[in-house]
């Protein structure tokens, strides 16, 4: 009995270091080095201990732990590229409710703040080099903003607190060249996107009935050029947008309630992560990931990254491919984040959000990597994940 005891006593305590411990990469699957693209993963793991940016290296090695290192709730840690040097970008700050308030952060070889953009949310922050007028490449940074309004939502069923008035999220967007913060393009959702078209009603803590419990009918989660406009992605009214780069107008819709293409054989819903893989002619190909649930609705189904083609002539949609976890068998999709990224060679890198793990296949579906961080049955999750070179931190 006194052994019994002292064991369950050592597996406790051993649970316990394990639980504050910074978080690992266990490795479940790694094929060989000639089907998995060379490079290393960058994850920004929440919910956890010693929760910040990190790289591993494919065997699982911690290769940079950043927990400490900035200030707040971390998210969207990844290499960049800003004044032709290669740099790392991420986003501190707080969050609540699905959105966050902080600033976006460029991060020198040291580690070091040299660049910073307050103001903002963490659903996208990305720079992008573009060619001016005058055959000058400039950083222009693509940044999300929630800003709470005030906004009559009687007819949503929303009756605010005594003396108080309703109120909804205005989501954001803007380009912003970073050689002077000048703002060279804004879109605001409540401009351009009704109400009606949100899927998510008010409830729980986005009620509506407070500033603090806005109602978020939108959530923008991706933002990234695309046929001389925008492409955004809104999770909460299951739809893709083209936007005007001219008026912010709403060029055409891509699911939810008024999708201008029929998806045929396929459907994806509460998704993130929406980016161009290529266009010709009529032909736009995009990548997604497919989350099929969020906290607010019951799941329509198990999570996946997708490359679907949409032709504007036709005015359909279909799927290309589709990438499912290795765990589908649990049957639990991720609720929240997710990301696909195309790699050399076809392969396709998925990190799966809340599902805490990180996938790639080939192109022609074959799963050839897996890999899970933090404890089973902990709440760890990584907003996106990515797979890139890594030369190191100076100290």
């Amino acid at each position: 009995m006194l052994l019994t005891t002292l064991i369950v006593a050592v597996c406790h305590c051993l649970t316990a270091v394990a639980q504050q411990s910074p978080p690992t990469l266990e490795v479940i699957q790694n094929n060989s080095t000639n089907a998995v693209v060379p490079g290393y993963i960058y994850l920004t793991p929440n919910g956890i201990p010693f929760s910040g940016p990190y790289v591993f290296a494919l065997n699982g090695t911690t290769v940079f732990n950043g927990a400490g290192k900035l200030s707040g709730t971390i998210h969207d840690f990844q290499p960049c590229v800003y004044q032709k040097k290669q740099r790392f970008c991420a986003w501190q700050g707080t969050t609540a409710y699905g959105y966050g308030s902080g600033q976006a952060v460029v991060l020198d070889e040291q580690f070091r703040v040299i660049k910073a953009l307050p103001g903002t949310d963490y659903h996208e922050f990305k720079i992008v080099q573009a060619l001016d007028s005058k055959g000058q490449y400039s950083d222009i940074a693509h940044v999300t903003e929630y800003k709470q309004v005030r906004r009559d939502l009687s007819a949503f069923g929303v009756v605010p607190d005594a003396g108080n008035t309703s109120w909804v999220v205005d989501c954001h967007f803007r380009a912003v060249d970073l050689s002077n913060n000048a703002i060279i393009f804004e879109w605001s959702s409540l401009d351009h996107v009704p109400l009606s078209e949100g899927l998510v009603r008010p409830t729980g803590g986005i009620n509506g009935r407070t500033k603090a419990n806005a109602w978020d009918y939108f959530h923008l989660d991706a933002v990234s050029r695309a046929e001389g406009g925008y492409l955004i992605s809104s999770r909460h009214t299951s739809t893709i947008y083209l936007v005007s780069s001219k008026d912010g107008s709403i060029v055409w819709r891509l699911g939810g309630k008024k999708s201008d293409f029929k998806l045929k054989g396929f459907s994806f819903d509460s998704q993130h992560d929406v980016r161009t893989v290529s266009s010709k002619g009529n032909v736009l190909t995009l990548s997604l990931f497919d989350n099929a649930y969020n906290t607010f609705v019951q799941p329509k189904g198990l999570s996946s990254g997708k490359i679907i083609k949409v032709n504007k002539a036709t005015k359909t949609a279909r799927l290309v491919q589709q990438f499912d976890s290795p765990s589908r068998e649990v049957g639990n999709p991720s609720g929240d984040g997710g990301s696909v990224q195309l790699l050399a060679k076809g392969n396709v890198f998925t990190g799966w959000g809340s599902d805490a793990q990180v996938t790639e296949h080939t192109a022609d579906g074959r799963l050839v990597y897996a890999a899970r961080f933090g404890l089973s049955g902990s709440s760890a999750s990584s907003y996106r994940a990515f797979k890139a070179p890594f030369t190191g931190i100076k100290k």
